[in-house]
C-alpha cells in the first residue's frame, strides 16, 4: 500500500472510532427506528401514494400513526406483565411454603424418582433436589419482577428513546432511498452487482423481519391462550416470554411451555399436561414448520447455528432490541461478505 492509502485507513478507524464513541448512547433508538422503518415502509408507501403530499409531510404523518399504533398496546401489556410477575412472585413464595409440608400430591413425583436413579452412581446425601428447585423458582420470580418493574419505572429513558425513534424513522422515511443511492455509489461494482446485493439482502432482512416476528406472535399467542384455558397463572407474561422465546432457533417455545406441563403434571394435573404436551408439539411447533417457510420461502439461507448466535450476541450487547437488530446485522456482514466476492475476487480471477 501507498504511504497515502496508509494514511487514509488510518483516519478513516479514527474517525469511525470516534463517531461511534459519539452515536453509541443513541444505537438502541437508532436501531429501533432501522427496524420499524423497514417494518412498515409500505405503508409510507401505501400513505404516499394516496395522499400525493411532500415527503416530509408524509413521513411526519406515518411516524406519528406508527408511533401512536405501537405505543398504546405496547404499554397496557407493560402493566399487564406488572401486575402478572408480582402475582407469580407471590404464588412462588405460597408453593415453596406449601412444598415444604407437603412437596406435592402425585404418586409418580419425578425428583425422588431421577434422585434414586442418579443416586446410585453419585452421593445425593447432600444434595437436596426439592430445596434447590424451590430456591431457583423464587429467586427467578424475584429477579424477573425487579426488573420489569424497574423497566416501567425508568419512563424518562423510555419517552426519550421514544422521542429519538421517532425522529430518526422520520429522516429514514423521508432521506432513505437517497441515502441507500449514495452508499451504492460508494461501492466499487458494476450496477448488475449492486442490484444484485441490495435485492438479494432486501430480501433477507425482510424474511427475517416479517417471518420471524409474525410466527413468534402466532406462538406467544397461541401458548398464551393455552396456559389461559388450562388454568396456568399469569398467561400474558408467559405468552410474552414464548413469543421472545420463539426467535431463538434450536430453543423456541419448548423452553417455557414444558416446564409447565411438568408443573401439571407435578401437581397431578395429569389431563391438563397431556393436553398442553400435544397443544405445545402439534400446534405451537407446526407454527413455525408450517407459517415460517410459508413467508420466507427460501429468501434466506442463513445458517441456524449463525442465526443463534448472533441472538445471543446482541442480546447480550444491545439488550432486548438484540432479538431484532442480531439477525439484520448478521445479513448485512453477508453481504459485505457478498461485495467482496463480487468485487475483489472477481477482479482477481479476472486478472488471472
Amino acid at each position: 500500500m501507498k504511504p497515502e492509502q496508509i494514511l487514509t485507513l488510518g483516519l478513516t478507524l479514527v474517525i469511525g472510532y470516534l463517531l461511534y464513541f459519539i452515536m453509541a448512547p443513541f444505537l438502541t433508538p437508532i436501531f429501533w427506528a432501522i427496524i420499524l422503518s423497514i417494518l412498515f415502509y409500505p405503508f409510507y408507501h401505501w400513505l404516499k401514494e394516496r395522499l400525493r403530499l411532500a415527503d416530509s409531510v408524509v413521513s411526519f404523518l406515518a411516524c406519528t400513526a406508527i408511533i401512536l399504533f405501537l405505543t398504546i398496546p405496547v404499554t397496557l401489556l407493560a402493566v399487564s406483565l406488572v401486575d402478572e410477575m408480582r402475582s407469580i412472585y407471590t404464588w412462588a413464595e405460597d408453593w415453596a411454603k406449601q412444598s415444604k409440608q407437603g412437596f406435592h400430591n402425585s404418586p409418580y413425583f419425578l425428583l425422588p424418582y431421577i434422585k434414586s436413579i442418579v443416586g446410585k452412581y453419585v452421593d445425593m446425601d447432600s444434595f437436596d433436589i426439592k430445596d434447590i428447585l424451590l430456591k431457583g423458582t423464587k429467586e427467578a420470580a424475584g429477579f424477573l419482577a425487579q426488573n420489569i418493574g424497574g423497566v416501567v419505572a425508568n419512563f424518562t429513558n423510555f419517552i426519550l428513546d421514544l422521542i429519538l425513534t421517532f425522529f430518526a424513522m422520520y429522516y429514514f422515511f423521508k432521506d432513505g432511498a437517497r441515502f441507500m443511492e449514495y452508499v451504492k455509489e460508494l461501492l466499487p461494482l458494476s450496477k448488475d452487482d449492486k442490484d444484485m446485493i441490495f435485492n438479494k439482502n432486501k430480501k433477507i432482512i425482510y424474511a427475517t423481519l416479517y417471518g420471524g416476528l409474525l410466527v413468534a406472535i402466532v406462538q406467544g399467542t397461541v401458548g398464551g391462550l393455552s396456559f389461559w384455558a388450562l388454568g396456568i397463572p399469569s398467561p400474558i407474561f408467559w405468552g410474552t416470554m414464548m413469543t421472545l422465546m420463539a426467535f431463538l432457533p434450536m430453543v423456541g417455545p419448548p423452553v417455557v411451555w414444558l416446564p409447565a406441563a411438568i408443573y401439571l403434571f407435578v401437581k397431578a394435573f395429569y389431563i391438563k399436561a397431556l393436553i398442553l404436551v400435544i397443544i405445545g408439539t402439534f400446534v405451537i411447533g407446526l407454527i413455525d414448520n408450517l407459517l415460517r417457510p410459508l413467508i420466507v420461502s427460501g429468501k434466506t439461507n442463513i445458517h441456524p447455528l449463525l442465526l443463534l448466535f448472533s441472538i445471543l450476541g446482541a442480546l447480550k450487547a444491545m439488550g432486548f432490541i438484540g432479538i431484532i437488530a442480531g439477525p439484520i446485522i448478521l445479513s448485512l456482514s453477508l453481504t459485505v461478505i457478498d461485495i467482496y466476492k463480487a468485487g475483489y475476487l472477481k477482479k482477481t480471477v479476472d486478472s488471472e
